[in-house]
Order: C-alpha cells, then sequence, then structure tokens
C-alpha cells in the first residue's frame, strides 16, 4: 500500500529578450515551511478498514526527514499480521526535494525484509537488501533508468510541494524503490466537497489530483505477481489514483485527505482521520 501514498518535472518557461539586454532574474521558489507534523490515514479495501498509517515530516536547516509507521488494522492485524516502517532523508533545495537515504522494512506474518538505498551525487541509486534480493523472474532496472529518481516518500513530498508552489497537479515524479522503477504523473481534475462524516478529519472542498502510475522496468515477467498494476478488470495499466487535497489548517499547506482508486481487490479508499503537530518524542527517532 506504499505505492498508495504514495521528483518534480521541472516546468521551464522560455522568454525572449532583446539584443544585449539581460535576462530577467528567476523567482526564488522555496518549500513552504511548516512545522513537524503527524497525520494518520485509515485505508479500506472492498469497504473494510484493512490497514492504519502514521506519517511524520519535519524540515529543519535546509534538510527534511520523513518517517511512515503502519500495520494491518484490528481483527486483520490477527489474522494478517504486517507492520511497515519507511524512512527517507535528504536535502531541500529550491522548490525540490533531494534524498539522501531511504529505508524500509517490511513484515509480513513475523518475516521481516528491509531495503535500503542510498543517492548518490551523481544522480545514481544503490539498493541493498536483507534477506539479500534473490528475484530472478524481474526486469532489470538500469543505472540510467535510475539517474535522478525519488524513493516513494520523497516522491509524494515533490507532489505535495509541486501542488503548494504552482497551484497544480501537472507533475511527473520518477520512483525507484529498490526493484521497481516507475513515473507517477499527475494531472489536475477540478475541485469536489468532502463529507465523510467521522471517517474523514476534513470537510469542505478539496482539489482533485489524478496520479497515474507507468511502470519504466524491474515487473515481475510473471503477470501472476503484477496485480497492483492491473485495472480491476484485469487490464494492464491499473486505474489512476484519485487524490483529494485540502488545507486542514490555514498555517499548512495543503495535504492528502481522501484517495480512491479501483482494483482488482475492491475499491481502495484512504481518509485522513486525523493529524497533529509533532510530540518532542516523535522528534526523537
Amino acid at each position: 500500500m506504499r505505492y498508495a501514498l504514495f521528483a518534480c518535472c521541472l516546468y521551464l518557461m522560455l522568454i525572449s529578450t532583446p539584443a544585449h539586454a539581460k535576462p530577467a532574474p528567476k523567482p526564488k521558489v522555496l518549500i513552504p515551511t511548516i512545522p513537524p507534523i503527524t497525520v494518520t490515514y485509515d485505508v479500506y479495501v472492498g469497504g473494510v478498514h484493512l490497514m492504519t498509517a502514521d506519517v511524520f515530516f519535519q524540515e529543519q536547516a535546509a534538510r527534511y526527514r520523513a518517517r511512515v509507521l503502519g500495520h494491518t488494522y484490528g481483527f486483520w492485524y490477527k489474522v494478517l499480521p504486517w507492520n511497515t516502517i519507511l524512512k527517507a532523508e535528504g536535502k531541500m533545495r529550491g522548490d525540490r526535494f533531494i534524498p539522501s537515504e531511504f529505508y524500509t522494512r517490511d513484515e509480513w506474518n513475523h518475516k521481516p525484509k528491509s531495503t535500503w538505498l542510498h543517492f548518490k551525487k551523481n544522480g545514481d541509486v544503490t539498493a541493498a537488501f536483507d534477506p539479500p534480493n534473490t528475484d530472478t523472474n524481474r526486469e532489470e532496472v538500469t543505472a540510467a533508468q535510475r539517474r535522478g529518481s525519488l524513493d516513494p516518500v520523497t516522491g509524494l513530498l515533490q507532489l505535495l510541494v509541486h501542488v503548494a508552489v504552482h497551484k497544480d497537479c501537472n507533475v511527473s515524479v520518477p520512483i525507484f524503490e529498490g526493484k521497481r522503477r516507475f513515473d507517477i504523473i499527475g494531472s489536475d481534475n477540478d475541485t469536489e466537497a468532502i463529507d465523510d462524516g467521522d471517517y474523514n478529519a476534513f470537510h469542505g472542498t478539496a482539489q482533485v489530483c489524478n496520479a497515474e502510475f507507468t511502470m519504466v522496468a524491474g515487473e515481475w515477467k510473471d503477470k501472476i505477481r503484477d496485480q497492483f498494476w492491473k485495472r480491476d478488470k484485469g487490464e494492464n495499466a491499473r486505474e489512476p489514483f484519485h487524490i483529494n487535497l485540502g488545507a486542514v489548517d490555514p498555517t499548512l499547506p495543503e495535504l492528502p485527505v481522501r484517495l480512491e482508486s479501483p482494483s482488482v481487490w475492491g475499491l481502495i479508499v484512504m481518509h485522513l482521520s486525523k493529524w497533529h503537530y509533532a510530540t518532542p518524542e516523535e522528534m526523537k527517532d
């Protein structure tokens, strides 16, 4: 599900100037400054509350760090025990996040798997796995395809910054998660009134972004194992995610408040269930 939480495509404006005239200075665009924050999302699949996740974000001295803690919910934790942690950190330059390190640990049925991504200065990304990666039936991701990509958490942050700075969703975010390389392509889709009752901590008019996943490399060659990338009717190239973005507080930029997408498992719906400014304890790790 971390794909649902789911880099910036630079928008260049070319201007012509008279001969010998000095070009106009480029405006300095900065990532909005916000205090450390923690938001909680509840994820429903086919109408069943299947999992929940807490997302922490902090920026300080032109650096950022983010953490996601997720697990299956309630009864489902007993039947399908799953815990995950994702951590991302790096620098902020203008309106761009530049990741340096990414770590994720998934534990299904008490069997943990960890992945580390290291982002080099030349734009390449190296991955390490514990236990070691033994996949043999997967497409190769080349160095050229990895270069300039972001981890999944930083990719979501970059999408949100584009919306905050440019006031639109029209951005392409290149993602590498250790084994797969894909693009998340955003586009505007009007606005929508959100009133999910007690399910959602946000009520009001939200901007709607469509986010399409386009596989670049690294998918299983065995098509039985690539269900996430199929439409609900079994076709390749999955349905886009519809993401609602809203400001839960006047001091904060727009955050994802609702996400919806069909899938082969049923309708996926993610609600923002609560949020708060991060506590000192949450900022220790």
